[in-house]
Order: C-alpha cells, then structure tokens, then sequence
C-alpha cells in the first residue's frame, strides 16, 4: 500500500458562514467553494447556475475572423474541405460535430483520421498528399496540429491551405498556416485556455452561426461536446462547467442516433454522470482508435440508421473487451519488467521498453504504472529500429517540459502537463531514460512522489446526512480542477469489515456517536489483512448516496484509511 498524506484545507470561518447565508447552501457546500477558490459573490452566482451566458466571445481567440472568412470563401467557391482529427475521442467527437455543420451549410466536406498503428498520432505527410488527390483544397484540423510546423509547410507546398484547431501546449513555433487556432497560444488573448479539442471547434462553429442562438448550438452539439470533454480529462471549471452541464442535460434524450446505440449497448440504464462518461461509454470509443479504425466511431456519429448504429456500436464494445484483456497482459508484463530492472524502479521517471507491446495501449498501462508507483511513467512499444510511447505523470511535474529537454533524442513528441506521446529510435532509449531522469533530479522533489489526499474539512458524523449530500452535489460536475468534495471523519470504530469481488474492493460499516455508516473502498482490498473489527481509524471519504431498491442511505466512497495508532 501506497502511504499517502493528508492535506486538509485552511478556509476562513466567517466568509464560510457568509456564502452559507447568502446563497442559502449548507455551510459544507460552502466550505469547498471556498476552498476551489470560488469566493467572490459574482463567482459564487456564475458557478452555482452554469449560466450559458458566462460563455465568451469566439472571436476573442486569436485568428478566429481569419478562419470563418476562408471556411465562408470555400463555401462561396464550391471548394472541398477536409477535416483531419485526432483518432482519441476528443478528436472523434471534434470531427463529427464540425462535419455536422459544415455538411448542414452545403458544403462539401470529408474527414481523415490517421491510423495509430500505421500513421501515428498527428499530420503526416503522406496523409495530405492523399487529401490533396480527392479534391480538397482547405484542411481543418481538430484536435492536433498545433506543433506539425513541417508537415504544415509542406501542405502549403502541395497547394492545400490549412486552419489549425487545437488546444494543445504549443512549441516556440507555431505552423504558417491560414489560420492557427488555439487558447494555448502565447499570443492569444481568449480568457480560457483549457477547453477541450471539441471545444475549440465548438467556439469556430459559434463563430461561424450568424443564425443560431447559443442555447440551440447546445441543442445540437452539447452531448458531444460533453463527452469530449469529460473523456479528455479537461478541467470542469469556467466554459467546461458549463459545456458538461449542458451535455448531461441532453445525453438521456440524445438525438444523435449513434450516441443513443452506445448509451443502450454500454451502461444497462445507469444514470449518466461524468463516471461514467469516462469509465464506460469513452473507452468503448477510445478502443476503436486503439486497436482498430477510429473512423468507425466517427461513422457512428454521423449515421442515422438505427440497425446500423446498434450494429458499430456492438462492435466498439467487442473491441473495447479485446482491449481490457490486452491491457492486462501488458501491465503483468510492465511489473515484471520493473522487478528484473531494479535500476528503473529507483528512478524518478519510470521508462519501460517492450517489444511486441500494443502501443495503442501503452497510455493506458502507463496510468496503472504512475498510479501503482505514484512516479512519472513512459512506456515504449518497440517495433524494430523504432519506439512509440505515451507517458503520464504526476501533480507538479511538466511531462511535456521534460520530453522537450530530450527533444534531441526523439523523432517525434506532444501532448500536455501530465500525459504526453512519443516516438524514438530504438538505439536511443536507454540514453533517452537516463537522460529525462537526469532533467527529473531537481524538477522531482521526494514529496512530489508522496500521493496526497486533499480533504475540504474534517467533519462531525451528525453532519453526514442524504439533504448533505444532496446540497453538495449542486457542485457539479465534477472532475479536473473541480474534484468530488472529499472530508475526513477521525476515530471511528470499525463494526464490521469484509470484501468483494474477489478481495478486489473494501466494505465497511463504520460507528460513532450511536450512528452507523456504510463504507466501500474500490480497489482497497488489500486494507483488510491490515484491519480488524472493534479497530478506530481515521478516514478519507466522499460522499454518495446508495439506492437500493428504493431505499437510500449515505455511503462513504474511501479514499484512505489510517489506524489511530499510526498517527
């Protein structure tokens, strides 16, 4: 087991009690609105109601005029234009909302998703020349783009003109392209940098619509907006609050055909929260990039064939199976590797090569890598002469930041703060693993690698109650930058202790002060040879509430337990 710390949250008493009474929410709610750094009176209001009017201008992100005027110019000259997006579900959902439009106005209009295992992440050459034979002569990119300054120039080259969607971190250069949108550029003045890659579309197609109100684009496009954005783990404050909270609003009565087949196939009439957005439906999707053809998740937003919707449906979950069986194999494998490599567990960045890997999947077994070990992980499936990798890191430490101090050793590398992909020559990964850890040695501090628990407050067991819950969940949704409230209740009896799935997960029922609570830790299976009944821990929780068979009662979700003792 992991030791984790504890961090609980300062916040001032009497401004606590002040937003309690103001907006009429229970001082709990207001203590972690406090603490997300929601203050302010304006804040408060902006937050709480999700108002589409919070939304900004799409023209205050930078070349956004020049876009609309060369999508307007190609509508007016009959011209084709091609989207090219990312084969990730941000990048599926960003294609098929823009296709959509475009083919709404007329226009005639394609798209092209690369193949991962042939083409790789991102434009590549051989991708343009085959747009350029089909006829188009305007490229927009979704979801990538923003660092392909070679394979930009050469577009021009070949006579296509290119407008960059992106969100992106940028490099120094940015591609000499018609028009490069992204928030994340230094010269962009937009004041929310973090929007999806669906949600940058969005923004052009809010640009673009001179007859539409927001509310109806919402009508039309909040549902995939919503799933991009939740699957790409973008923080859920400020226009994302908004754009999930429309998205969920409208997931149940969807009207896209193919979305509807993959809710009925995938979640057995589950409510549709931001879980499982991101545990369920965006893997089904994601696995089709991943072993397969992305482009059929694009197909299957954009028909509207019911039997034919249900049938790739169908198919993305088959797939999504394949997917969970292969990972499996993958992460023994990442373990054994680590234990016949003591070197590589002592570093700072875990770097794991491997022939015969997936490298579909290497992303997803380098999440299970950083969250077993708490260090950065880069796994790397090697082919040949060559490696394609994906990293994930943890809170503080820029994985983008120290794959550009390597740049001279890699072929090919982007992505964000905390997960990032690669490719590189076989011949260089062992210089490339010492040298990314030699970079970590004073970018990595000890604590870093120590997982904390941040709480919101450590509370009183009266204060656990349903109309609680309920009160903190108008703090929806929640995610990055706006995580499920967590607290902490200190020396309460164990009562009773067991397990489930196969040891798997944790179930307690916890006592104090005469009052019983429910408690289950998924995950933590191994906390039970560790405790006992009649045991006083301290716990790490947040809130839920379990409905069965019409009776609800209070659940605590847990996230860390520590006995008494151990204080």
């Amino acid at each position: 087991m992991l030791k984790k710390k504890w961090l609980l949250k300062e916040f001032d008493k009497s401004r606590v009690l002040e937003i309690s009474r103001t907006f009429g929410i229970s001082p709990l709610t207001s203590i972690v609105l406090y603490n997300r750094g929601v203050r302010e009176n304006e804040q408060i209001k902006n937050f709480l109601s999700k108002d589409l009017g919070t939304m900004y201008d799409p023209f205050l992100m930078r070349d956004m005029d020049k876009a609309v005027k060369r999508i307007n110019a190609a509508k007016e000259a009959g011209e084709k234009i091609t989207i090219y997006g990312d084969y990730d579900v941000d990048g599926i959902t960003a294609i098929a909302i823009l296709y959509k439009y475009l083919a709404g106005l007329g226009i005639d209009v394609d798209y092209y998703v690369p193949d991962r295992m042939q083409e790789g992440y991102g434009v590549n050459r051989d991708a343009l020349d085959k747009i350029k034979t089909r006829g188009s002569s305007l490229i927009i990119t979704v979801d990538t783009g923003i660092t392909a300054v070679e394979e930009c120039e050469y577009a021009t080259e070949i006579g296509l003109d290119v407008i960059v969607t992106d969100h992106h971190e940028c490099k120094e250069r940015i591609p000499d392209v018609y028009a490069a949108i992204d928030p994340k550029r230094k010269d962009c003045k937009y004041p929310f940098k973090s929007l999806a890659g669906v949600g940058v579309v969005f923004k052009l197609i809010q640009a673009l619509d001179k007859n539409s109100s927001l509310f109806e684009l919402m009508e039309d496009y909040a549902d995939l907006m919503c799933l991009g954005t939740v699957a790409d783990i973008s923080p859920l404050v400020d226009e994302n609050r908004v754009i999930v909270t429309e998205g969920l609003k409208r997931f149940k009565r969807t009207k896209n055909v193919g979305l509807k087949a993959l809710i009925d196939v995938s979640t057995n009439g589950k409510a549709i929260t931001t879980s499982t957005i991101g545990y369920i439906i965006a893997p089904r999707i994601n696995a089709s990039g991943r072993l397969g053809c992305a482009s059929r998740s694009v197909e299957l937003f954009l028909t509207d064939d019911e039997e034919n919707a249900l049938k790739l449906a169908n198919s993305l979950c088959e797939e999504n199976s394949l997917r969970q069986q292969t990972e499996q194999k993958m992460f023994k494998e990442a373990l054994e590797y680590i234990e016949e490599h003591p070197e590589v567990k002592e570093d700072k960045i875990i770097v794991i090569p491997h022939e015969n890997w997936h490298h579909g999947i290497v992303g997803i077994v380098s999440s299970k890598i950083t969250e077993k070990f708490y260090k950065p992980s880069i796994l790397l499936a090697i082919d040949g002469d060559e490696a394609k990798g994906s990293g994930r890191s943890v809170s503080g430490f820029n994985l983008f930041g120290a794959l550009e101090s390597c740049s001279d050793l890699l072929e090919k590398f982007g992505g964000h703060e905390l997960a990032a992909g690669l490719t590189i020559k076989s011949s260089n990964i062992e210089e490339f693993r010492k040298k990314i850890n030699e970079y970590s040695k004073d970018k990595i501090s000890e604590s870093m690698l120590v997982p904390t628990v941040m709480l919101d407050a450590a509370i009183k067991v009266p204060y656990i109650t349903i109309d609680t819950v309920h009160d903190i969940n108008r703090l929806q949704p929640f995610g990055v930058d706006n995580p499920t409230p967590a607290f902490a209740v200190r020396n309460i009896k164990i009562h009773k202790i067991s397990v489930m799935s196969e040891g798997k997960h944790l179930r307690m029922t916890l006592l104090k002060e005469g009052k019983y609570l429910d408690a289950v830790g998924f995950g933590m299976g191994e906390y039970y040879h560790h405790l006992e009944e009649g045991d006083f821990i301290d716990v790490a929780f947040a809130l839920d509430i379990n409905d069965y068979k019409g009776f609800q009662n209070v659940q605590l979700i847990l996230k860390d337990i520590k006995k008494v003792e151990e204080e």
